[in-house]
């Protein structure tokens, strides 16, 4: 049974490699590790590539949203693949070994710069993902700076609260007064796309969608699909490729929609 890899688990390994546990601590997760195989590989996995990154790189690689691709490269690690590989790479080393006079200490050392080679020839690209997760592609799509202002001179309502308030990067009265818009105003739908997009500049993402999702079912076909298009960018922030694509999907159905062209390239770019 594959082990599960909590938090604290991982900050256990990152000690233990990092010689910052006690010595009763290393010993008691010493003798974890012979009982437990899979706790061994993945302490073997971390090991490799924290001696080929070095500890600033891949604290923040760990740190990453992006869990599946973090797994997809340790899978890759321990693939047939990379294993033969490795054993191709050690076999040359042999041979060539073989044939030179060098000295030990050489040796050892042109051992140690073959294999971290390897490791990040081999792994370049995946780290290369890791680093630009789906959420790039939010970051690249939402600008909130350019949303319309329609609040008029002397006057104060609900609305125009909400929207001074935004102004004032003040997200928190903003969605405060946004979400006390009644439906019957006429400039509903523009209520619910700067309540979902207080709620994004706040970090409440689940908040965030579900007032693009209630955006998405206003009556005007076009304000509707503004709905979907900040739905799939909210999913893609939290690297949720699949709700994204579904609500990507909805975006580009129709010509006329809101960020129309957008949705399908990116759409094209995940599928």
């Amino acid at each position: 049974m594959a082990i599960e890899l909590t938090e604290q688990l991982l900050a256990q390994i990152d000690a233990y490699l990092q010689g910052k546990l006690t010595l009763i601590e290393s010993e008691a997760f010493e003798k974890r590790l012979q009982q437990e195989p899979d706790l061994q590989e993945e302490v073997r996995l971390q090991q490799q590539l924290f001696d080929t990154l070095g500890a600033e790189k891949w604290h923040s690689i760990q740190r990453t949203k992006n869990k599946e691709r973090l797994a997809e490269l340790k899978s890759k690690l321990r693939s047939k693949e990379y294993q033969e590989l490795s054993e191709n790479i050690r076999n040359a080393e042999t041979v060539y070994f073989n044939e030179q006079s060098s000295s030990k200490s050489f040796k050892k050392y042109y051992r140690y710069f073959a294999i971290a080679g390897m490791i990040v020839l081999f792994c370049g690209i995946y780290f290369s993902q890791l680093n630009t997760s789906y959420s790039s592609y939010y970051e690249s799509n939402v600008d909130w700076s350019t949303l319309t202002s329609f609040a008029e001179k002397g006057e104060l309502n609900t609305f125009s609260k909400g929207e001074l308030a935004f102004k004032k990067e003040d997200y928190k009265t903003a969605a405060e007064q946004f979400s006390m818009v009644e439906t019957s105003y006429e400039l509903y739908a523009h209520s619910l796309l700067r309540l979902g997009a207080s709620y994004d500049k706040l970090d409440e993402n689940d908040k965030a969608i579900a007032a693009f999702q209630k955006l998405a079912s206003v009556d005007d076909s076009y304000e509707a699909s503004k709905g979907y298009w900040y739905e799939a960018l909210l999913h893609l922030k939290n690297d949720d490729k699949e709700k994204a694509i579904i609500a990507l999907k909805k975006s580009a159905e129709l010509k006329d929609n809101f960020k129309y062209r957008e949705a399908k390239v990116l759409l094209r770019k995940l599928e």
